[in-house]
């Protein structure tokens, strides 16, 4: 039964529809259709436009027949855009240009990227988890090699510190030792001084006791004859004053004496050696604070032989070195190839520190970050990962690499594996072991020896051992572009490399036991002192910048075909 004046309520009613977009601007306009895609209602305006833009070429439109009659609405607590575009402040960015690579809003999407593929942000955003992995992977390898260079800083500020102390007391040493010598200098002269004011001293001293003695026997005679003259006594006096002007003339020549063998001045002067004034003045500086000039590869490179370290224990057989790493100022990684062992030692002094066993014969090692370093194993064909402290070493895992690896470089957070026989190519490995390029031209690489990165890791030197009498080291790019190679028939099995602070590079020519010096560029660069110190066969190579010292395995005998001696030498740039 109906209640007058009470209007019953209509479930069949439809609701006011409005455009979507024009309703974020503030407008209200009848929707007219419906875009799938976007989830939003249309005016006729927008339904009409909407397929004009790139971004939204290929939305699904409803008419007004088809669309929904009810407002469609969206979770907007699910992941909201609530970024802006800096150009058009009231619009949210939307899109995402793939040729440009930037995030733009639909007027820059309509007005600026007619060409470009753009993609709707909510329909791409939930396919991104690869493309964020190997984000986070490469913010880690950033994070953990500008923390590297912290560290690096944190140790040669402290360094810095330690050559300012070092500085200050060699200053002060000098002072000195200049102060003995001038303090030697003054007690020559103040005893001098002091020897001609005695000396005067006692002279006139001499000459007040003689006038003083003539002057009282003068004195007693003038007495006398005083005395004979008032008792008028003249024949008394005549005799007196004959005997006293003799005695007179000798006195007087006594006084006469005493006084020409005492003379003295009566005023000493010091007279300034003007020389050391002049000398000091001259000098301008007490000395110089020297820095490490920055070193050139047009310089001389001077290599000092400073001493050998036997690297075979008592309890092994005789050692083959074939890779070594510094780790720090006074730490060096080796591996041991006869004895598949690897070895950290004190590098100022050849003592082993800490010793593992591997499962087999290690061919490389190369340092990483955060007191990690890998080793090449080739029996094995694989790369095994491992760490250090202070004193020990530890296995971790290993990554495969399915072909035989013979030498391992580290550079842009990635492993670069040199692989010899079977294919004889290069593998790229980021640190978790998946490949990422391959660099596999035939009849490129015969066997990949070493590899070094360059200090701006833009590239990679490989030294190739050929044939038994060549070898060429060759210079790449990280996509595999050969931008220069060196080979000198002369040379022969070029093995070790390494990279100088001044850009050059040291190549280890085993069989011609010899080392070459080359610019970035395969410029031959001038060295000298090596062929003294009688490197016989030298195969590894490593160098600490910060002591300036140079690491080279090598045979100890011309007559044993193996690395069982580590060399030293301090090297400086002229």
């Amino acid at each position: 039964m109906e209640v007058s004046g009470k209007i019953t309520e209509d479930t069949t009613q439809i609701p006011q529809l409005y455009c979507h977009p024009c309703d974020q601007d503030g407008l209200k306009a009848s929707a007219h259709g419906y875009c799938q895609d976007c989830q939003e209602h249309l005016c006729k305006t927008c339904f009409e436009h909407h397929t004009r833009p790139k971004p939204c070429r290929n939305h699904i439109l409803l008419d007004k027949d088809a669309m929904p009659m009810q407002p469609i609405t969206v979770d907007i607590n699910v992941d909201p855009i609530t970024d802006t575009c800096t150009k058009h402040r009231d619009k949210q960015l939307d899109f995402y240009c793939n040729n440009h690579e930037v995030v733009v809003c639909y007027v820059c999407a309509t007005l600026e990227h007619k060409q470009c593929k753009v993609d709707y942000i909510p329909d791409v955003s939930g396919s991104v988890s690869d493309e964020l992995k190997q984000l986070t992977t490469k913010m880690d390898e950033l994070v953990k090699k500008f923390e590297s260079n912290i560290r690096r800083a944190e140790t040669a500020t402290k360094h810095i510190d330690e050559s300012h102390g070092k500085v200050v007391e060699e200053i002060k040493l000098f002072r000195k030792e200049i102060n003995v010598y001038l303090d030697q200098m003054e007690s020559v002269m103040l005893q001098e001084a002091e020897n001609l004011t005695t000396t005067a001293k006692l002279k006139l001293k001499n000459v007040q006791v003689v006038c003083g003695e003539i002057a009282e026997e003068v004195k007693r005679s003038q007495s006398v004859l005083n005395a004979l003259s008032k008792e008028n006594k003249h024949n008394k006096l005549f005799i007196e004053m004959k005997n006293v002007g003799s005695v007179m003339t000798t006195l007087e020549d006594k006084g006469k004496r005493t006084i020409g063998d005492n003379r003295a001045d009566d005023d000493i002067k010091f007279v300034r050696n003007e020389k050391i004034l002049e000398q000091l003045k001259i000098a301008k500086n007490f000395g110089t604070s020297l820095t490490y000039e920055a070193p050139s590869a047009d310089k001389k490179l001077e290599v000092q032989y400073e001493k050998s370290y036997d690297m075979t224990l008592k309890s092994e057989s005789r050692c083959n070195i074939v890779g070594m790493a510094m780790i720090s100022d006074t730490r060096m990684l080796v591996a041991d190839n006869n004895n598949k062992t690897i070895k950290m030692i004190n590098a100022d002094t050849g003592k082993l520190v800490s010793k593992i066993t591997l499962p087999s014969r290690p061919n490389d090692i190369i340092n990483l970050l955060d007191n990690k370093f890998a080793v090449a194993i080739p029996s094995k064909k694989c790369i095994q990962m491992m760490s250090y402290n202070d004193s020990t070493l530890y296995l971790h895992h290993r990554i495969d690499v399915g072909e035989q690896c013979k030498c391992v470089a580290y550079g842009q957070g990635k492993l670069v594996v040199g692989c010899g026989s079977g294919t004889r190519k290069l593998v790229i490995l980021d640190t978790t072991g998946n490949m990422t390029q391959v660099f596999d031209t035939p009849g490129f690489f015969d066997s990949p020896e070493k590899i070094v990165i360059s200090s701006d890791e833009k590239f990679m030197y490989v030294t190739n051992y050929k044939v038994v009498y060549a070898g060429k080291c060759t210079k790449m790019d990280w996509q595999g572009t050969v931008v220069q190679m060196y080979e000198d028939q002369k040379y022969v099995f070029p093995t070790g490399i390494q990279e100088l602070e001044d850009g050059t590079l040291l190549v280890c020519y085993k069989n011609s036991q010899c080392i070459e010096r080359l610019s970035s560029s395969f410029k031959k660069c001038e060295v000298v002192g090596l062929e003294e110190a009688h490197v016989y066969y030298p195969y590894a190579v490593t160098y600490s910048e910060k002591d300036h010292r140079l690491f080279i395995s090598c045979s100890s005998s011309m007559f044993l075909n193996g690395n069982d001696t580590i060399k030293v030498f301090n090297v400086r740039w002229n």
